[in-house]
C-alpha cells in the first residue's frame, strides 16, 4: 500500500505542476490589463511613469518566466501573493472566503447523497415501477437544468412568490445558526439536486449491473428477499465504482460553486472569483483557481487511496 500511496502523491504533483503553469498561462492572456484598471482608463492614459512604476511594483514588468517562478516558488511557501486591486495578500482573502465555500459544498454533497442513493436502491429494488421511471425522469430533468437556471427558479419560486425563504445573503453559523441554515438552504439544494442526477444515473447503473450477477441469483434462491439482497450485497459492489465516479464529479460541483455564489450572494471562493475576473486581478484569480484545482486533484488522490483499501486488486493492478 505504501508503494501505491507513493505513485499516487508523485502523480498529483506531477499534474498540480502542470495545472499551476496552464492557469498562470490562460491568466495572462485574458483581456484587459490589471494595472489600467486599476488606475482607470483616464488616468493610465495621462501618466505613462505612474503607469510604469505601479507596472514594476507588481512585477508585471519581468519575463513572464519570471513571473511564473516567482509565483510558484511562493505558492509552495504559502504565500500566493498580494491582490492586485486591494493590496491584501491573496491567502488572507481566500482564507475568509474559504468556509463559506466549503460550507456549502458540504451541504450539496450531503443532498446529493440523500438524493441519489435511496432513489438509485428503490430503483434497483422494483425496477420498472411507477418509482423507477420517475427518479429517471428526475436524471434528465436535473442533468438538463443549468445550475445557474435551477437558482434563479428557486428564488423566484420560494423567495419571491411564496416568501418561504431568504433570497441571498450570508451569516456566520456561529453569529446565528437559524439564519445561517435558513440561507444556505436554495443554494445547497440547486447544487446538490445537479450533483444527484448524474450521481443517480452511475450508480442505478451499477445496481442494474450487479443485480444480474450470479450470487444475486443465488441468493435469491436461497430464500432471502430481494430489497435485502440489493441492499446488502448489490449496492456494497455498485459503490466501489460510484466512488470513482463521484471523485469526477467534484469537479463540477467546484465549477458550479462559482455561478451559484454569484446569484445567491454567498460570499465564498466564487464570488471572489468573478469578483477577480472583473477587476482583471491576476493573484487573487491565479490563488483561487489553484485552489481549487488542489482541491480537485487531493479529493481524487483519496479516492483512489480509498479505492485501493477497499479493493486490494487495484494495488496489484497498479504495480
Amino acid at each position: 500500500m505504501a508503494s501505491f500511496l507513493i505513485r499516487r502523491l508523485g502523480h498529483a504533483a506531477l499534474l498540480l505542476l502542470v495545472v499551476s503553469l496552464i492557469i498562470f498561462a490562460l491568466v495572462r492572456v485574458l483581456p484587459g490589463d490589471p494595472v489600467v484598471t486599476r488606475l482607470g482608463a483616464v488616468a493610465a492614459a495621462g501618466s505613462e511613469e505612474v503607469v510604469a512604476q505601479l507596472r514594476s511594483e507588481l512585477g508585471l514588468d519581468k519575463p513572464l518566466f519570471e513571473q511564473y517562478v516567482a509565483w510558484l516558488l511562493g505558492a509552495l511557501q504559502g504565500d500566493l501573493g498580494v491582490s492586485y486591486s486591494s493590496q491584501y495578500p491573496v491567502s488572507a482573502l481566500i482564507a475568509q472566503r474559504l468556509p463559506a465555500t466549503v460550507e456549502l459544498a458540504i451541504a450539496a454533497i450531503l443532498i446529493a447523497i440523500l438524493i441519489a442513493v435511496p432513489l438509485s436502491v428503490a430503483s434497483a429494488i422494483r425496477p420498472g415501477s411507477l418509482l423507477d421511471r420517475a427518479a429517471s425522469g428526475l436524471v434528465t430533468l436535473g442533468m438538463a437544468i443549468p445550475q445557474f437556471w435551477l437558482g434563479i427558479l428557486l428564488v423566484t419560486v420560494f423567495s419571491v412568490t411564496l416568501g418561504w425563504l431568504p433570497a441571498r445573503g450570508y451569516v456566520e453559523f456561529g453569529e446565528d445558526p437559524i439564519a445561517n441554515l435558513t440561507l444556505l438552504v436554495l443554494p445547497a439544494v440547486t447544487l446538490g439536486v445537479t450533483l444527484a442526477a448524474p450521481l443517480m444515473r452511475f450508480l442505478r447503473s451499477s445496481l442494474a449491473e450487479v443485480s444480474s450477477s450470479m450470487y444475486m441469483r443465488t441468493a435469491e434462491g436461497k430464500g432471502l428477499r430481494w430489497g435485502t439482497a440489493v441492499i446488502g450485497h448489490a449496492l456494497p459492489n455498485a459503490l466501489m465504482p460510484t466512488l470513482t465516479f463521484f471523485g469526477l464529479l467534484v469537479g463540477q460541483l467546484l465549477g458550479g460553486v462559482v455561478l451559484v455564489e454569484y446569484v445567491f450572494g454567498w460570499p465564498g471562493l466564487g464570488s471572489l472569483t468573478v469578483s477577480a475576473i472583473s477587476s482583471r486581478d491576476y493573484g487573487v484569480l491565479q490563488g483561487v483557481v489553484l485552489l481549487l484545482s488542489a482541491a480537485f486533484i487531493i479529493i481524487n488522490l483519496l479516492v483512489d487511496v480509498a479505492y485501493g483499501l477497499i479493493n486490494p486488486r487495484v494495488r496489484v493492478g497498479a504495480s
